[in-house]
């Protein structure tokens, strides 16, 4: 999912007030000494500037069972430290200049942040450049996260929402290597992971080339030049990164049961197929599953909690397997008793927004805090580069991408209405999974009695 659809809808509330207008940004193009390219924002009032590395490309040649490569890697780059510093003096040196990295991979790209104050970005670069030009792999920490990964993902396997995800993803993925990396199971193909590996994926990720780079914050152009010389150096020309094979994810309209005795509670996940994130009408989109799903006052809560008082949470939420498979999706506990009321509920309120779209009266209301939520996320260095970054990805321009706010601002009710109705998918044709520890909770389509089993209900 994407990192600006993760902020809670109560934090919304409080801009409500900020009524902040929508502004262009004026995006600039320069090069560094060695001859980088890059974008800039410049943004004189922030108190850090953040230049965001993107190389391009998936970790589509790691064979199935070691996908989950690609989520170790990149903290032991950084956790390991390098061949002449070790991860104490890096950290040390890191908070004596106000500077911090981050590594994360998505599924096109591998994502690198170097993060700044102006008259430190140069050496903040520098200690950058260290792990990513002499990485100093410890098999020691990689055991230790290992250990780490594989609890944390036995424990998530067990609950009613990880049960759900991962029945959604066997009935949907098929066999293709994207449901290692999203579901993490079996968990056991985590230790199959070396440190050879790790080291293959370093020589395969990191270059000069093959390469956005896009910076936001109030350091100088002259100066993010350097930084990112500074940081780049000593790398080979191109990587050998690889996309992953295209995925065509599948959402049966059926309901299914997912019959477990040992819970305590239910769970329904419903989730169904949207045009990919980044194409036309996404701030529409957004903004209807806000409405629907988002806070305590959103349609599928108020019925569900306010009224129903079947759940204490219920939430909508828009996010994605790929690039092009966007998913909207419905979740949340709900006691066992009420769990086929429920189902009918939930129905009835998004079928009621498909068909009669936002209301009059709400829709300034849901207008105002989702473009006011939009103009503030733009304030932040972090958010700006990655809009930037993610636009070159989804080959628009960085212009594109920070026109997020203004997009959001000039939202009128017709046209959300109209694309909610025309994209939103029918709930008929949703995938309804229900975890529950009544083997009569629904009616269903498919009975299975773990996740293991949901390729059979396609």
């Amino acid at each position: 999912m994407p990192p600006f659809l993760r902020l809670a809808m109560a934090t919304l509330c409080a801009l409500m007030a900020l009524a902040l207008p929508a502004t262009a940004f004026e995006v600039q193009s320069h090069k560094t000494p060695n001859g980088h390219s890059f974008s800039l924002l410049t943004m004189r009032e922030a108190g850090q500037t953040v230049v965001h590395f993107a190389w391009r490309g998936g970790d589509g040649y790691l064979p199935a069972e070691k996908g989950n490569l690609t989520e170790l890697a990149p903290v032991l780059l950084v956790q390991g430290g390098s061949t002449d510093m070790p991860i104490t003096e890096l950290g040390t040196r890191l908070n004596a200049i106000g500077g911090g990295l981050l590594f994360y991979t998505g599924t096109d790209a591998l994502h690198g942040l170097l993060i700044g104050v102006a008259g430190k970005m140069v050496p903040t670069a520098q200690l950058m450049n260290a792990v990513m030009a002499r990485p100093a792999f410890d098999e020691r920490w990689l055991k230790r996260l290992q250990r780490s990964f594989v609890e944390n993902v036995t424990a998530d396997q067990a609950t009613t929402g990880g049960q759900a995800w991962r029945a959604l993803r066997e009935m949907g993925m098929g066999n293709h290597p994207l449901k290692q990396v999203r579901s993490k199971t079996p968990a056991e193909n985590i230790k199959k992971i070396t440190i050879a590996d790790v080291k293959d994926w370093h020589q395969r990720s990191l270059s000069t080339g093959n390469l956005g780079i896009f910076a936001a914050g109030n350091a100088s152009a002259d100066e993010i030049g350097q930084a990112i010389d500074a940081a780049l150096q000593g790398l080979p020309a191109q990587n050998k990164r690889k996309d992953y094979p295209r995925l065509n994810m599948r959402y049966p309209g059926k309901t299914i049961l997912l019959h477990d005795p040992k819970l305590t509670k239910s769970y329904i996940l419903v989730a169904g197929p949207l045009p990919k994130n980044y194409a036309p009408n996404q701030e529409a989109r957004e903004l209807g599953m806000a409405v629907l799903g988002v806070s305590d006052q959103s349609r599928l809560h108020t019925a569900l909690r306010k009224e129903l008082r079947a759940t204490y949470a219920f939430s909508a939420w828009i996010s994605d397997f790929s690039r092009d498979n966007a998913v909207l999706y419905f979740q949340g506990e709900i006691a066992t008793p009420q769990v086929a009321q429920a189902l009918q509920t939930i129905k009835a309120s998004y079928t009621s927004l498909r068909q009669d779209g936002i209301g009059a009266v709400e829709f300034p209301f849901a207008k105002r805090l989702y473009a006011n939520r939009a103009k503030t996320l733009l304030s932040q260095p972090r958010d700006a580069a990655n809009m930037m970054a993610e636009a070159w990805l989804t080959n628009r321009s960085p212009a594109q991408g920070l026109g997020y706010g203004l997009r959001a601002a000039s939202l009128e009710r017709g046209t959300v209405n109209r694309v909610i109705a025309a994209e939103f998918p029918s709930f008929d044709s949703m995938t309804k999974i229900v975890v529950s520890p009544d083997a009569k909770a629904i009616k269903a389509d498919c009975v299975i009695t773990h996740f293991t089993q949901a390729a059979r209900c396609r």
